[in-house]
């Protein structure tokens, strides 16, 4: 049979821009950068989202456009750098694509970044606070949840771990002490040695559900107590810590106040910038120093020692 006769038979299955852009990000960012071109879309034309909008068609007026919609929006600065980013790496896939030419491209990035201080997100929790969620989780009635729960508390704050980390946390990836990350945010790969406290909760874990557990690190856990095969979600997750949250009495917190905690933790006592980088896992430092949250009362402290 001719080439000819088989292209009319087999149909072409033709990747959109949206699509082949997506399908390269890590799974952990894909619902953050679809909700911000599903955003950008729908300012260039009324009613569009990213999977249908025609992004091909893409150019240096549209990405100015979308940039100044999201300002005057009050959008943060990191989020309308964040669309911007994913505008570029759309031009730069149907670029790849031959669907846009160089001079288009070209042109796109040299849209402007916004400049202006980041506004400060979250906050990390205090070890009173720390203490409490500890205590409430091995307050709870179903015994595997104790064990689970205080081995999830001790893991976030031990090793700031984004919620999406953990729970794609295999059984494989602990021993000796050493947490591997293995599907890290931009598939990054790091290991982390946990403090014994975090070693002694993950290992009591490991021990009670030796038998029931599959390959999931942290399993989800039926209301009979029972164990099930499946790993937690990151809405599971979330909704475990909001729990403990309720029953310990303490402020309002997210999973990734507990990374925040970790690093703040960490630069508090006297660990390099860097370091902390390459424990959490971050590619430029000044991703890591948003996430300080030292008070003002440790620079006063610290200007006040300089001569000392």
């Amino acid at each position: 049979m001719s080439g000819a006769a088989l292209r009319q038979i087999v149909p072409v299955v033709q990747t959109t821009v949206f699509d082949a852009y997506i399908s390269g990000l890590a799974p952990s960012g894909r619902r953050g950068i679809t909700s911000l071109l599903n955003r950008s879309a729908s300012i260039l034309k009324r009613g569009a989202d990213a999977d249908h909008y025609p992004w091909e068609q893409l150019n240096f007026a549209a990405v100015a456009k979308v940039r100044a919609a999201l300002l005057d929006g009050g959008y943060a600065v990191s989020s309308v750098n964040m669309a911007l980013s994913a505008l570029r790496g759309v031009a730069q896939t149907a670029f790849n694509l031959n669907c846009m030419n160089a001079e288009t491209l070209t042109r796109i990035r040299s849209v402007k970044r916004v400049s202006g201080d980041v506004q400060r997100k979250g906050r990390a929790l205090n070890k009173q606070e720390i203490r409490a969620l500890i205590q409430a989780a091995k307050q709870h009635p179903q015994p595997l949840r104790r064990c689970r729960d205080t081995a999830i508390v001790l893991t976030l704050c031990g090793t700031g771990l984004r919620a999406g980390e953990l729970v794609k946390l295999e059984r494989r990836d602990y021993g000796n002490g050493i947490l591997t990350v293995r599907q890290g945010k931009g598939r990054k790969y790091r290991e982390i040695h946990v403090a014994e406290t975090v070693d002694k909760a993950i290992r009591a874990w490991l021990k009670v559900s030796a038998n029931e557990a599959e390959n999931a690190l942290f399993s989800r856990i039926q209301r009979n107590d029972k164990i099930v095969g499946q790993s937690l979600t990151t809405t599971g997750l979330t909704g475990i810590l909001a729990e403990l949250q309720q029953t310990s009495s303490i402020a309002r917190f997210t999973p990734h106040d507990m990374r925040r905690t970790f690093i703040t933790r960490l630069l508090e006592q006297g660990v390099d910038i860097n370091t902390v980088r390459q424990l959490v896992g971050h590619r430029d430092i000044s991703t890591t120093t948003r996430y300080d949250c030292r008070g003002d009362s440790m620079k006063i402290s610290a200007s006040r020692r300089i001569f000392e």
